[in-house]
């Protein structure tokens, strides 16, 4: 699944850290700055981590 964060830096901070709490977070994308909306950033999580064969890896 792909979660996609807006807000501030420490909005995205506090958020990713709540969500990696209760899901397992696969990777993070680079923190993007938001050209029309001034101090604001998006980044997208990937909650399912990479499968290879028929084991999880996390």
């Amino acid at each position: 699944m792909r979660i996609r964060l807006d807000g501030t830096y420490a909005e995205i901070v506090h958020a990713a850290n709540k969500i990696r709490t209760i899901l397992p977070i696969g990777s993070i994308s680079p923190i993007i700055p938001l050209h029309e909306r001034p101090h604001t950033w998006r980044v997208f999580l990937d909650t399912a981590p990479k499968r290879t064969g028929s084991r999880w890896i996390t």
